[in-house]
């Protein structure tokens, strides 16, 4: 089961529908419908992979237009295409419909499209939030990292987004997104338009205005598990990463101190120095630190690392000497 099957069929079982709700019929038609143009009469075809989603716009339908007759039919077009789900309206409801929606708008007995529909039913917030719902319904994904809740496991990220059939529509969407204080972004692809979200916190934000209180939750412990998982192992790369600095520079020390023995003898370096050479060598796989402990903590972690840059130049120097 998709991730995006999992968010709408929570949408239908928990937010309140039980009124007629003409709005998330104009999103889901908006969104997912077609209009078809025979003989100078309109009528639609809504289609969706998900058929509770087409059920859930038939009850709504027959809700809000009494004694329409809805239909659907499942539609398999070939192997390789998931199964879809059609809806269509008998008769003259069609037209009934498509002019209440403002889908279509008669102006001096002629009838033209409008892409975005009445705007009468955008006015409270209810209404624009069951418009964004039929929206997400008929056009609308959402996808999280792999591992959440255990779905979508190709995912790779937060990814929300809505497909659109003109920029009027996306614009339109986009307003009423900011006005929930969600911003979204848009783009065209080819030739639709996708109103689209990848922050997380806001990506949350649109399901809990959705009414996805269950993802949600699951979501959140998800990101604050994985935000845990990703500081325990970037302190772990840390870590690693400084004791292999640690050993490197411990190797080069080394290479150095054997320099300056087979050449002048630790014997003759200045005490400080020979002190520090020989601690090394005694030690070769030590951090500075645990050295301070072998030096009795005398000096201090700066003060031993400077010893061992002067062994280091000393050592370099001796050997631009032997080349020459």
């Amino acid at each position: 089961m998709s991730f995006s099957k999992t968010v709408k069929d929570e949408i239908l079982k928990k937010y309140n529908f039980n009124m007629c709700s003409k709005s998330v019929i104009q999103g889901i038609i908006l969104s997912s419908g077609s209009l078809i143009i025979s003989g100078g009469k309109f009528s639609f075809v809504a289609s969706n992979e998900n058929e509770n989603v087409m059920l859930f716009l038939k009850q709504q339908i027959e809700k809000c237009f009494v004694n329409t007759k809805v239909n659907i039919i499942k539609v398999v077009k070939n192997f390789k295409q998931k199964e879809r789900y059609e809806l269509s309206v008998e008769g003259e409801a069609n037209e009934y419909i498509l002019s209440d929606l403002g889908i279509i708008v008669n102006e001096d007995g002629h009838n033209s499209i409008s892409e975005v529909g009445d705007k009468s039913y955008l006015k409270s917030r209810e209404q624009m939030t069951a418009f964004l719902i039929g929206i997400f319904f008929g056009s609308g994904t959402v996808s999280v990292p792999s591992g959440s809740e255990n779905l979508d496991k190709r995912t790779y990220g937060y990814h929300f987004e809505v497909v659109l059939s003109s920029e009027s529509q996306a614009e339109i969407v986009s307003e009423i997104f900011s006005s929930f204080d969600i911003f979204p972004k848009k783009v065209q692809r080819n030739d639709q338009y996708v109103v689209y979200l990848k922050n997380s916190d806001s990506i949350c934000d649109v399901l809990s205005l959705f009414g996805c209180s269950k993802v949600v939750l699951n979501l959140l412990s998800e990101k604050v598990s994985r935000d845990m998982s990703n500081n325990t192992n970037r302190q772990m790369n840390c870590y690693s990463a400084n004791a292999d600095k640690a050993a490197i520079a411990a190797v080069k020390q080394i290479k150095a101190i054997e320099t300056l023995q087979n050449t002048i003898g630790l014997e003759n370096l200045p005490d400080t120095l020979a002190e520090a050479a020989l601690a090394r060598l005694a030690n070769p796989q030590s951090s500075l630190n645990d050295l301070l402990n072998v030096l009795e903590n005398k000096i201090s972690k700066g003060a031993l690392a400077q010893r061992f840059n002067k062994i280091l130049m000393l050592a370099n120097e001796l050997g631009e000497d032997d080349e020459k």
